[in-house]
């Protein structure tokens, strides 16, 4: 409402002051409103006119509203469940045109109508579901049980925000107790190199999270966000090895990009002074040198959307370049920390020989405890390889053996190219290769063709096979040591050597082991010192069955054993 304070000259004279609203009772005045001219109104109605024709000309070149794009693109209103703070939208009419209505309807209040489009959604009633950080709190949408909506949540992200935190509880929505399966979250972000640092934050919390919930880092890496945490120690060390190759510290571990015209780390040199983390030492001025905090990953990524839009990505591309490589190198050198050892993933065969269940009271009831014994056979019959060799086409793909011959014996493997995406100018010789043996099946070391040449020479099948069976037969019970030296100094001394053996054997605490913790503790420091490290081990036996539980070395076995027998109320043993 428009209040005019204009007074006229006969009642300032008088001493009288016109006013409008409610005090003109109070003060025993008059109201008085004088109209503006006709031809102000005439422009003014004009001016307007003129605005809104403006705008439906400009309207045609804008995009329409994402969200009623998105609910329009995914079947409209009738099988999209919006869950949003609007009280409207506009929605497309069949003869194509638009018009604006309000989202409330008929026998639902606006107040409840986020509740209603969620118990539709959850009833399989609407098989899409578009929440609004203002409606997501509280809200779950998860494949529970007890809902007909069972499918499994495929969650994806528009925007990230800006806080993990709420990013944590966005993904809470879909990703609840009592669930059938799992959701699958898929992150949506623009090129912007630092866009990545939210990506990097929320990828972090949630592997995090994963950590927690289910034992395991990995656990969320099936929703795609593993990609997206480069925070951690091979993303550090990348950082610290791209900016001390920007300041001239050390030479690069990648080439810069091939298609930048001028002086790439001069460049983005001068431009990480502008934020700052690139400065002037504080021993000798004028001398630039980089900030305490250079490694610093939040900070890197953060400080780096204040640098122009196209070396910002060019310099995040030099990095996960160098990230890449850093990684490479890790698990060509076989020194890529995975966390947690994995068996029965990789084609191995784990198969249980023997279990010991120990039943103990706690607090709130029984539980057992269970000492798993495990034979893991890892190698590759001639049969197997044979499968492999004939799926390769590569020139240099296929059998090697051994230049030295030791106890009369040549090394036989196998190798299967690895596609790198290596550019076909580069040397032949970086390519690496997988290598197969008859003993232990795939090596995690991966070696360049170089290094293979110089051990190997390429043969054929019929002549790698006697090799190739004669190791394999021999590995189920001879280790490495006495095949090629002729004995083993461990077994002479009466101490069981599983190296190079195709068959080993795991023994594997699970079960209800905090209760047990301490006196696992006391065991392990006794018979393997004080710094042994506990190592969590997952494994799938050939009959399907999941375990995932603590290594437990051999010489521990018996020790342990014991120990958790002296107060069980019940000790069992099953054979398999």
């Amino acid at each position: 409402m428009l209040v005019h304070k204009q007074s006229s000259n006969k009642n300032k004279r008088n001493g009288d002051t016109a006013i409008s609203g409610p005090m003109s009772a109070m003060g025993g005045g008059v109201p008085h409103n004088q109209a503006p001219p006709r031809d102000s109104i005439e422009r003014a109605c004009s001016m307007k006119e003129e605005l809104l024709s403006e705008i439906e000309i400009l309207g045609e070149r804008l995009p329409p509203n994402t969200l009623d794009q998105l609910i329009d693109e995914l079947g409209g209103p009738e099988n999209v469940a919006e869950m949003t703070g609007r009280k409207g939208r506009v929605v497309q009419r069949e003869d194509g045109g638009i018009e604006y209505e309000s989202r409330s309807e008929v026998d639902v209040p606006l107040e409840t109508l986020n509740l209603t489009e969620k118990q539709r959604f959850m009833d399989g009633e609407k098989t899409v579901a578009i929440i609004s950080e203002a409606a997501s709190s509280g809200i779950s949408l998860q494949s529970d049980r007890r809902a007909r909506n069972q499918m499994r949540r495929v969650h994806i992200t528009l925007e990230l925000p800006w806080s993990a935190d709420r990013a944590i509880q966005q993904f809470g929505r879909t990703h609840r107790s009592n669930q059938v399966n799992a959701p699958e979250y898929i992150f949506l972000i623009s090129d912007l190199a630092g866009e990545r640092r939210f990506a990097s934050i929320v990828a972090k919390r949630l592997e995090s999270l994963g950590a927690l919930t289910h034992g395991d880092r990995r656990a969320t890496e099936t929703r795609d966000l593993s990609q997206f945490n480069i925070d951690n120690k091979y993303g550090r060390s990348a950082l610290e090895a791209t900016m001390k190759t920007i300041m001239g510290y050390e030479p690069p571990l990648v080439p810069p990009p091939q298609d930048y015209h001028g002086d790439f780390f001069k460049d983005v040199a001068d431009a990480l002074v502008g934020v700052g983390l690139i400065c002037n030492s504080e021993n000798t001025p004028g001398v630039l040198t980089l900030d305490k905090d250079y490694n610093n990953m939040s900070k890197f990524l953060n400080r780096i959307l204040g640098m122009p839009v196209d070396l910002q990505n060019r310099l995040f591309k030099y990095f996960t370049d160098t990230l890449n490589a850093i990684v490479t190198q890790a698990k060509k050198t076989g020194r890529f920390d995975m966390g947690i050892l994995d068996l029965g993933t990789s084609g191995e065969n784990v198969r249980r020989v023997r279990l010991y269940r120990f039943l103990r009271k706690h607090a709130t009831g029984k539980a057992p405890t269970e000492l798993h014994v495990v034979h893991v056979e890892r190698g590759m019959s001639w049969s197997e390889v044979s499968d492999k060799f004939s799926e390769l086409t590569g020139s240099k793909e296929g059998f090697y053996l051994s230049h030295q011959i030791r106890n009369g014996k040549q090394t036989a493997i196998l190798a299967v190219a690895v596609d790198s995406g290596k550019k076909k100018s580069e040397s032949k010789k970086d390519q690496l290769y997988m290598v197969y043996r008859p003993n232990t099946g795939l090596q995690l070391r991966q070696e360049t063709l170089g290094e293979l040449e110089k051990k190997y020479k390429k043969v054929s099948a019929d002549e790698a096979e006697p090799h190739w069976t004669q190791q394999y037969e021999a590995s189920v019970n001879t280790c490495s040591h006495a095949y090629w030296s002729g004995n083993c100094k461990n077994a002479t001394i009466g101490i069981d050597c599983e190296v190079g053996l195709r068959r080993r054997s795991y023994n594997v605490l699970a079960g209800s082991v905090l209760s047990v913790w301490s006196r696992v503790e006391n065991v392990l420091a006794a018979r393997s010192g004080h710094n042994s490290k506990m190592q969590v081990i997952r494994l799938r036996t050939d009959e399907g069955l999941k375990i995932v539980g603590t290594l437990i070395p051999k010489s521990c076995m018996e020790s342990l054993r014991q120990a958790l027998s002296s107060d069980a109320e019940k000790t069992e043993e099953q054979t398999f």
